[in-house]
């Protein structure tokens, strides 16, 4: 059953085998790993229950109701957007569905420096492999690559730089282009779709529009959780809702999670809660073409650059360019300028195309607990990582051009726009400075990272707190560093890892 806690009789108690907080890739298949074993589950969920024909596909209604902060979430200086999601389901409503596993050096790295016994190569296979069953994953056919995407990989062709298709898990998508902001149609195959109903059909049960605010913990072991029932669309506070639990697994994002053990004074001495926040930031470039390239239709990303991403050299640059494209309201937002010339630029929307490169990144950025219910991100670039992203600014428009733009944008405050035969080389050397440049990020990790050594971290591979009995971590906060790719499919995959290491 799927109940709404500002709709319940308040306050509310109640008493389980299992409270796992936040629904999303991890969260939900945690919950379903465990149910599945027998484990009286419940879980929490900060957002609402939204089904496909709730999803409207306009901007001002589905990014308050889909995206944390009403989609307004940055870091303290307001100077790097970050987007999450919530909700049923959590980011996956929302996302692009890209799947990548991580880069075996990577991995290795990870068992190398924290251990992982529980996490080695087989067992990460065998769970990739699963996972990419579960959800149906395959590559994106090249008849689905719309004009956008196909600008990318012309560009690749021109310059002679790596890039391929891309895998992806969705069945029976129409290509409306709508992805961000809800599917109608359902063809994700993601926690909504895909778990939740497992979930149900194993007896566990959902609480929506509830944000666990504190653990609650006594003779070194959870035992529950509180949370408060908030209205859905004005986030307003209508009561209290304590859960009793024998195992409280935490899956509240990156970003959540850490604020919540903080908020709850659960034990660290590694200090390593939220003091290693990693969130992929990126920066874009947009071409004006000459023929309409209407890249908000169809799917969003089908096609890869990896010239730059050279994440098996250590050594090598960290920098993936993408397809990025935004509806109006979104877009309108990153078009810099004001009045009439911000008009100008909006009136060739039809025309533009829009590359991103996102950085497999080093800076160390923390997540704090703000009041009751919110938190706080500390996160700038450091040297290292700015110069990867004007590297990415440099490849975007080089790839706009050898794509056939006619003029690329440089979204800088003072908006700089170049023509082909114009001077790119500085742009390899941009100082990205506060203010001066939007940097933006949707993949928020590692602010919980797992190692197998109780004082260099607060979680083990294999889920459990090493320092609060009865606690699990199972998002992608236990990353150990940034993956440089997609982080969905890993999600899900820590999830059923976690939800079974629990239940045994």
């Amino acid at each position: 059953m799927i109940f709404d806690a500002a709709t319940c009789a308040l306050p509310l108690e109640l008493e389980t085998d299992l409270v796992v907080i936040g629904s999303g890739a991890g969260g939900m298949a945690a919950a379903m790993a465990a149910a599945e074993r027998g484990v009286e589950t419940l879980v929490l969920e900060a957002g609402e229950y939204l089904v496909p024909r709730d999803m409207t596909q306009r901007e001002e209604q589905m990014f308050p109701r889909l995206l944390a902060d009403n989609g307004n979430r940055t870091n303290v200086e307001r100077d790097v957007k970050i987007h999450q999601g919530r909700g049923v389901g959590g980011s996956t409503l929302h996302n692009i569905n890209l799947v990548k596993r991580i880069p075996e050096s990577i991995r290795a790295a990870w068992a190398r420096e924290r251990g992982l016994s529980h996490l080695s190569a087989e067992v990460w296979e065998a769970l990739y492999e699963e996972t990419e069953r579960l959800l149906e994953v395959s590559d994106v056919p090249r008849d689905q690559w719309n004009r956008h995407n196909r600008l990318l990989e012309a560009a690749c062709q021109q310059l002679g730089w790596k890039g391929g298709g891309l895998r992806h898990n969705r069945t029976g998508c129409l290509g409306s282009g709508f992805c961000v902001v809800g599917c109608r149609y359902n063809a994700k195959n993601n926690a909504f779709k895909v778990l939740l109903p497992r979930l149900l059909a194993a007896g566990g049960e959902v609480l929506s529009n509830a944000v666990a605010v504190r653990i609650e913990h006594q003779g070194g072991a959870a035992r529950g959780v509180r949370a408060l029932a908030v209205e859905p669309t004005t986030r307003r506070v209508v009561g209290e809702v304590r859960v009793k639990a024998g195992r409280v697994c935490v899956a509240a994002s990156a970003t959540g999670s850490p604020a919540l053990l903080l908020r709850s004074q659960v034990p660290d001495p590694s200090s390593s809660t939220g003091n290693s926040l990693r969130i992929h930031p990126a920066v874009i470039a947009a071409g004006d073409f000459a023929e309409p390239v209407h890249a908000w239709k169809g799917i969003p990303q089908t096609y890869e650059c990896t010239e730059h991403l050279q994440l098996d050299e250590p050594s090598g640059h960290r920098v993936w360019v993408l397809p990025a494209f935004a509806h109006p309201v979104g877009t309108s937002t990153m078009v810099p300028g004001y009045g009439q010339a911000h008009r100008a630029l909006m009136e060739r929307y039809e025309h533009l195309g829009v590359f991103t490169a996102m950085i497999h990144d080093e800076t160390l950025g923390t997540v704090r607990p703000h009041g009751e219910l919110g938190l706080s991100i500390d996160y700038w670039p450091n040297e290292r990582d700015r110069a990867e992203l004007a590297l990415g600014l440099w490849a975007c428009t080089q790839a706009l051009f050898a794509a056939g733009a006619e003029r690329v944008l440089i979204p800088t405050r003072r908006p700089r726009i170049l023509r082909p035969g114009d001077d790119t080389e500085w742009l390899r050397r941009y100082p990205i400075e506060r203010g001066d440049l939007d940097v933006v990020a949707v993949h928020p990790m590692a602010s919980i990272p797992m190692g197998d050594d109780p004082a260099r971290a607060a979680v083990g591979s294999d889920g459990r707190h090493h320092h609060l009995q009865n606690l699990w971590i199972a998002d992608g906060s236990l990353f150990p560093t940034s993956i440089g790719v997609p982080p969905q499919l890993s999600i899900y995959a820590l999830g059923l890892h976690v939800g079974r290491a629990l239940a045994r």
